[in-house]
């Protein structure tokens, strides 16, 4: 009699029990691999209960390379979505407004002061981010978030100017190039300036031996003729596809980020071949220096997986497939071994700073007293 209950018992809970997932760890449900057998989740304490389905990205144009996004959904089942802005101002104007709907965004350095500033911004919770422990310490606690209570660093950069040799064989010494106006009628309409309120007023500054972050009412003065001298030889303000224009020579100078000169130097996965006649150069003069951070918004509903996204681009196999692919400099030590030969070759010859170079390098800061660069550019850009 007791036989045949146990029998009747088991016939009726088993299959209860394997529906149930019996014999499964909390937590540890089985995948699939391409095998088709069971793959287990990697043990990386990440609580995937927790994680949102998507996840908004607020970034740069070409600034991040979509193989990794790929790799981000296969290992936590999270689709990135990328929105484009093409300035910190823009940026900004756009999440103060509210309701934004981005969970990570990418400001610039001075940016982050300025979104902190705003309440813009979420702490970070350091113990969900660990791979941050990869990063130079040497581009940690800036000026802008001295503890890194708010950010952390993405990607770094210079900016300077980038050149066909075909056409300046003698290669460029000089933001002289640029604001010279016996020397523009020579390359009219060929050549262009980042549409940035204080990047291009900057290289004015560094060209007349000023500090980058000068505010002078005579100096400004100065800047703003030798902008609106410019105009008329000037193909356009753009910080979106300089890259694309190097590369296929519709521009043979312009005002530029080192790693859109990279871009148009090596091309950009599939979107467009690049240009082995691009170099680079800081001027004698001097250049910026900058770095954009991550940072994860306070209106953001997906906090948890904004934090495990970043944790995720701070490793370092996956900063140096950014980085390789972005061509910008990455912050991350221990993924700077795993670049590609072709980036490290490009750094070593001008494309990242060395010890000479660092000196002549200015960060851009914000204060009370930066807010004339907004009024300048408002009468350069309406001239």
């Amino acid at each position: 009699m007791r036989q045949r209950f146990f029998w009747l018992v088991l016939v009726l809970v088993l299959p209860w029990l394997v529906a149930c997932g019996a014999g499964t760890p909390t937590g540890s449900e089985p995948t699939t691999d391409a095998s088709g057998g069971e793959a287990a989740i990697p043990d990386d304490g990440v609580d995937r209960a927790r994680l949102s389905r998507e996840l908004y990205f607020y970034n740069w144009s070409d600034y991040i390379n979509p193989e990794i996004l790929t790799q981000f959904e296969e290992e936590y089942g999270v689709r990135v979505i990328v929105d484009i802005f093409d300035s910190n101002e823009d940026m900004i104007a756009k999440i103060r407004a509210g309701n934004s709907g981005y969970d990570v965004v990418a400001p610039s350095d001075y940016a982050v002061q300025i979104m902190a500033l705003d309440d813009l911004v979420a702490p970070l919770d350091q113990a969900l981010v660990p791979n941050m422990q990869y990063l130079d310490p040497g581009l940690l606690n800036k000026y802008f978030d001295p503890d890194n209570a708010i950010s952390l660093p993405y990607l770094y950069g210079l900016t300077g100017i980038a050149y066909n040799r075909t056409f300046f064989p003698e290669g460029i010494t000089s933001w002289s190039v640029l604001f010279d106006s016996a020397q523009l009628p020579a390359f009219r309409g060929r050549f262009s300036m980042l549409d940035d309120e204080r990047e291009t007023p900057g290289a004015v500054l560094k060209y007349l031996g000023a500090s980058i972050n000068a505010t002078d009412p005579a100096i400004l003065q100065q800047v703003e003729a030798i902008l609106i001298a410019q105009k008329p030889f000037l193909a356009s303000y753009n910080s979106s596809d300089v890259n694309r224009r190097l590369s296929s020579e519709e521009f043979i100078l312009a005002h530029a980020w080192s790693g859109a000169a990279m871009q148009a130097r090596t091309g950009l996965g599939d979107e467009f071949s690049g240009n082995a006649n691009i170099e680079f150069v800081i001027p004698d003069e001097g250049g910026a220096i900058w770095m954009d951070n991550l940072v994860i918004l306070r209106e953001s509903p997906n906090a948890y997986t904004a934090h495990v996204f970043i944790n995720f681009l701070l490793r370092p196999d996956v900063a140096a497939a950014n980085a390789d692919y972005v061509g910008y400099l990455t912050p991350n030590e221990a993924a700077i071994p795993l670049l590609s030969q072709e980036v490290r070759d490009l750094y070593a010859a001008g494309f990242a700073p060395d010890d000479a170079m660092l000196e002549r390098l200015e960060w851009i800061e914000r204060n009370e007293d930066t807010v004339v660069f907004t009024e300048l550019w408002t009468r350069v850009k309406g001239q």
